[in-house]
């Protein structure tokens, strides 16, 4: 079965953040997008399947909450490019907000110690609504550029795509637009050591490679690109311009229903 790919290049409209980490009250950000992310995004929702879910009782599983086979298109992950070069944004492109908030509509923001008189000793408690939470907030500044391939074995899901289109992502709802396509390259198909663009793969994806460089690390995923340890069935991309793209199959076929 024969795969497409295209290559987009989306701009921020507005400030972008996705809180990665939380060190103290230091909230920082992902500069980078993961492809489920981008799949919701880029086909606006329409795989999502809505049910009742209960916030505390979640855990987060995408294949349960979208249906891919209902618009079988899949992301390699899509990174910042720093005007600097590469995907290490530097300090000029990111900012921090501080911020001091009373939570007044619930009746705590988290909970503390108190004194129990009647035991003589120390129980959890709610703490006030007057007190206040505070910290910094990171984000990206807006018109950075995410770079991502978007793969299918439908070519009409790709053709789709043209600049100027606009999107939501993520749960901020940050606006993204489209402002650079490649044309649609069909794949060739290939057996061999392949050489990949960053994909986002479990954590333990670094074992598939001999050599490789790691852009982002998670609990749930790495985004990681390199040389494959052994010889394997991959999807080659060319374009007019600009750097082929291989994928190797143990990527395609774990995100992307082929038939």
């Amino acid at each position: 079965m024969p795969v497409y790919a295209r290559k987009l290049v989306l701009r921020t409209c507005g400030r972008f953040s996705v809180v990665a980490s939380d060190f103290g009250a230091d909230y920082r950000t992902h500069t980078h997008v993961t492809g489920e992310a981008l799949h919701a995004s880029l086909t606006r929702g329409v795989t999502w399947l809505p049910g009742p879910i209960l916030i505390r009782q979640d855990s987060y599983d995408f294949h349960r909450d979208y249906d891919v086979s209902q618009r079988p298109v899949w992301f390699t992950p899509g990174l910042f490019h720093s005007d600097l070069g590469g995907y290490r944004l530097s300090a000029s492109e990111l900012d921090s907000t501080r911020f001091n908030a009373v939570h007044e509509l619930y009746p705590t923001t988290g909970a503390s110690y108190g004194f129990d008189r009647r035991t003589s000793s120390l129980k959890l408690v709610n703490r006030p609504a007057h007190v206040p939470t505070y910290g910094t907030w990171q984000s990206i500044l807006p018109n950075r550029q995410i770079l991502t391939c978007g793969f299918s074995a439908d070519r009409r899901l790709l053709d789709y795509f043209e600049v100027g289109q606009t999107y939501l992502l993520g749960k901020k709802r940050t606006m993204v637009q489209i402002t650079e396509l490649s044309s649609v390259a069909e794949a060739s198909e290939d057996f061999g050591m392949c050489h990949t663009p960053f994909i986002q793969l479990p954590p333990d994806g670094a074992k598939h490679f001999a050599s490789f460089e790691v852009a982002a690390v998670t609990l749930r995923y790495i985004l990681i690109r390199g040389q494959t340890r052994e010889a394997t069935r991959c999807w080659k991309f060319s374009w007019e311009s600009g750097e082929p793209v291989a994928l190797p199959a143990f990527y395609v076929e774990s995100v992307l229903p082929l038939g």
